[in-house]
């Protein structure tokens, strides 16, 4: 396209007048564009991180996820070719996108810049979900980064979702890696903390077998400081990854917790998820705030009780999610605010009541939340036929113990290790999410990997993330966002936690889920620096598989930064300095 001077253009006029920020070499640009005897600015292409790969725990490269689904038509591919692609992504970061799309927050979607444009961030937990999914069905095998064996061992202490991302990143490089497990299935707080009405163990078993096909071994029913000490094990591996959970539920300290019908929220759950029954009565009472907390309250629904929650602040200061909060309260959880246990009362033996006292809320406390305080006399009893305590949980060191700093947890220093050849990463640093703990355990194998393959080990560095004010917005169109499909609420209680809820979103959301995508920070080949060039000077560059990089003739440029200012994803930048 060329552009005449007599010609007018409002988008070219606009750019010509507008006031761009300046970029220096702290934004990683250092490239100049010199003519003659003056030099000016041109366009340099800057790859920057997207929020949501900045707010996810793993660490995941969401935007080539769905830019991928996105071009596939514009890159020929059947759309089978492309999920198949976007699997392949996914599990350069994660063995789980079919746990995770099911379990996870999804924090990733709370930084979307898609939400400043209509009406929510693009679904990426849903979308998560129909990659693993497709994954599984077709029965794809994750690909390894070598095809050699290296004379290096690892030993990986429980198979929970650190040990295992840890284990499947050291065998794609190559390393045996060998888990050992106490439990008598792998899975860790995936298997034993999340009930099969939000994680069908189908969908678990599937994912942990892929990772076993990677060469990865589990060893079940071994416990590292009973079975075997964890000296015999450093002496027999080269190094040892410790990612044992937090499976010891935290007590009240008040007369009554050894009643049967007392249980702790870990306690609880592992045996509801290992199939054995329970007797919880008519009458449950849940003490706590968290995510935990609700899914106990959610479970206890199934089983057929009542069921309240009693929580200490209020529901602003809940740690739970709005979403979990509305979802126990449409399946008649009942939650009681400002209520804290500080005794039970028994009979026959039993918990027959929880005695309470109201509290109110003070200043801000180290967790950034305010305070609860007692109200003197506000003494009150609340019945229940069981008592379940979800206030925390803590691991089960054995000989893990020497590690453990003044505050009970483990503090890994920047290659995540623990101590000579001893790594960690999981619950045992602090309890959070399973996408937390693949991303700490995909982290220490690649430093694991490194320092036994005798290299330099390099911290990871992010480029800057990219917000929304970067971003060209109005060339965006509007799109619905995609919401997944639940069953209904009346058809959920049979008696069971086996029922899935969540029906996931169909191939075609998925399809218009990946349009919805922006690409902040990485181009997506929609062509306006190209198209609005006046000068000829950008062509594109053909066969690139995520993103497209244009190509500036920098002898045409005249550095007008219509280019910068046409692009939306933000890519463009203009540079200055000696040299390109």
């Amino acid at each position: 396209m060329q552009i005449r001077p007599e010609e007018s253009n409002p988008l070219l006029d606009s750019a010509l007048n507008y006031n761009f920020p300046e970029f220096g070499e702290e934004k990683g640009i250092n490239k100049v564009v010199a003519f003659g005897d003056h030099s000016h600015k041109g366009p340099v292409y800057v790859r920057q991180t997207p929020p949501c790969t900045d707010g996810c725990p793993a660490g995941n490269d969401i935007r080539s996820w769905l830019t991928l689904v996105q071009h596939t038509e514009k890159r020929q591919r059947s759309w089978q070719q492309s999920f198949e692609l976007a699997w392949h992504e996914a599990s350069r970061t994660t063995p789980f996108p079919a746990v995770c799309g099911r379990v996870c927050p999804h924090p990733c979607e709370t930084k979307c810049n898609r939400s400043k444009k209509d009406d929510g961030a693009v679904n990426i937990g849903s979308f998560e979900r129909f990659i693993g999914d497709y994954g599984i069905h077709a029965g794809l095998r994750h690909k390894k980064l070598t095809t050699e064996t290296k004379d290096k061992k690892v030993a990986v202490i429980g198979a929970g979702p650190a040990g295992l991302s840890c284990a499947f990143q050291l065998a794609r490089r190559g390393f045996p890696a060998t888990v050992f497990e106490a439990f008598e299935r792998p899975g860790g707080m995936m298997r034993y903390g999340i009930p099969p009405y939000r994680l069908p163990r189908k969908i678990l078993d599937a994912e942990i077998e892929a990772i076993v096909e990677t060469g990865v071994k589990i060893v079940c029913n071994t416990v590292i400081g009973v079975d075997m000490s964890l000296d015999l094990l450093a002496s027999e591996f080269d190094k040892v990854f410790i990612g044992i959970g937090a499976h010891v539920g935290l007590r009240l300290g008040v007369d009554g917790e050894d009643a049967a019908n007392v249980f702790s929220a870990v306690r609880f759950l592992k045996l509801i998820n290992s199939g054995k029954a329970v007797r919880l009565g008519s009458r449950v009472i849940v003490v706590g705030g968290g995510h935990s907390a609700l899914v106990i309250a959610r479970v206890a629904r199934r089983l057929g009780s009542e069921v309240t929650v009693l929580y200490r602040r209020t529901i602003a200061e809940m740690p739970a999610t709005e979403e979990e909060v509305h979802e126990a309260m449409a399946e008649g959880v009942d939650i009681c605010y400002l209520l804290a246990p500080v005794g039970i009362r028994t009979e026959n033996d039993l918990a027959a009541a929880v005695q309470c006292t109201r509290m109110q809320l003070g200043e801000l406390d180290d967790t950034g939340r305010r305070r609860p305080i007692p109200i003197e006399n506000s003494f009150e009893e609340v019945e229940c036929t069981a008592l379940i305590l979800a206030i925390s949980q803590h691991p089960d060191w054995k000989d893990a113990k020497r590690y453990v700093n003044s505050s009970g947890w483990l503090t890994p220093d920047e290659n995540w290790s623990i101590g000579e050849s001893i790594y960690a990463g999981g619950d045992i640093i602090t309890p959070d999410r399973v996408t937390t703990a693949i991303g700490q355990g995909r982290m220490a194998a690649e430093r694991i990997a490194a320092l036994l393959e005798g290299g330099p080990v390099h911290p990871p560095q992010r480029p800057e993330v990219i917000t929304e004010e970067k971003l060209r917005l109005a060339y965006y169109e509007k799109r619905k966002r995609n919401e997944r499909r639940w069953m209904p609420i009346e058809k959920r209680f049979n008696g069971t936690v086996e029922l899935e809820i969540d029906f996931g979103i169909s191939e075609e959301q998925f399809r218009a889920e990946a349009l919805r995508c922006m690409s902040c920070g990485l181009c997506f080949e929609c062509d306006q620096c190209r198209i609005f060039c006046p000068q000829e000077a950008i062509s594109a560059f053909p066969q690139n598989l995520i993103g497209e990089v244009m190509y500036t003739d920098y002898n045409k440029c005249i550095g007008c930064h219509i280019c910068a200012f046409t692009c939306p994803c933000g890519y463009i930048q203009m540079g200055m300095g000696e040299g390109l």
